[in-house]
């Protein structure tokens, strides 16, 4: 019974995983979130929970997801990802969660001006570094995925 538990388990974090990885396509295409991709993540986390082989204090991160949520530092589709995705984060995660979606934020700025100024030397009329949007949702889903990966280590739930 518990190994199938715990291979339901990591099923689910596969799951969300997959539907980080969406999210951060779509984001990088078109510079959009579905809200079904967050719903997803969001209606994933409670089975993740029931399935788990220790008790998780799902109160705890439910009010980690909410924090996010009423921080509102990014767009509507961002903010909506940051939250379900910092619903799976907890307390005890958040700061590794937060940090390295800083961190991806940070490279992936650095990537879009570098392939701005790319495009500009090519261009009559550059555009300014200003006006070129930076698709969030991939950092904040690389982010998730660090969560994902120390969620889905033995050593998190002891037996």
């Amino acid at each position: 019974m518990d190994l199938e538990m715990s291979v339901f388990h990591i099923a689910i974090i596969v799951a969300a995983a997959i539907m980080l990885i969406i999210a951060a396509v779509s984001d990088a295409r078109t510079y959009r979130i579905r809200n079904k991709i967050c719903l997803a993540i969001l209606l994933l986390f409670p089975l993740f929970v029931i399935t788990a082989p220790s008790a998780i204090e799902w109160e705890q991160h439910l009010l980690s997801g909410f924090v996010m949520f009423m921080l509102n530092i990014a767009g509507a589709g961002d903010i909506k990802l940051l939250a379900v995705t910092g619903l799976w984060s907890g307390p005890h995660l958040v700061a590794v969660f937060l940090v390295t979606t800083a961190i991806a934020g940070g490279l992936l700025a650095v990537l879009m001006i570098v392939l701005t100024h790319i495009r500009n030397r090519k261009r009559s009329e550059p555009v300014a570094l200003a006006r070129v949007p930076i698709p969030y949702g991939v950092a904040i889903s690389i982010g998730g995925l660090c969560i994902l990966s120390m969620l889905s280590q033995p050593v998190l739930f002891p037996s």
